[in-house]
């Protein structure tokens, strides 16, 4: 993992780089997988196989292990979407759900 800067912006293309930037902001923020567990309500042995970057590790939970560390996810499209397919996938999740 390269160098990282206070708020800089890391480029996450595998579950591989996504683990070490958790354990990294793990790791400089001084806490133990323990205490992190304790903080998220995660199990200790789930953020172990995340740090090692198990590939089926639910999503949700992994993205509130980052919440709590701070680290904000973003995701960049390589292909334009427009603002009516973006309308039609809200709806289509909104009817799906019973919303």
């Amino acid at each position: 993992m390269p160098h990282m800067a206070s708020h800089e912006t890391v480029r996450v293309s595998s579950m591989t780089a996504l683990a070490n930037l958790i354990r990294a902001a793990r790791l400089e923020q001084g806490l133990t997988r323990d205490e992190l567990a304790n903080a998220t309500g995660l199990s200790p042995k789930f953020i172990t196989h995340v740090e090692n970057g198990k590939p089926t590790a639910q999503f949700g939970k992994v993205l509130h292990l980052l919440a709590e560390l701070g680290i904000n996810l973003t995701a960049q499209s390589a292909v334009a979407i427009s603002e009516d397919s973006v309308h039609k996938a809200l709806n289509r999740r909104r009817s799906q759900h019973g919303r």
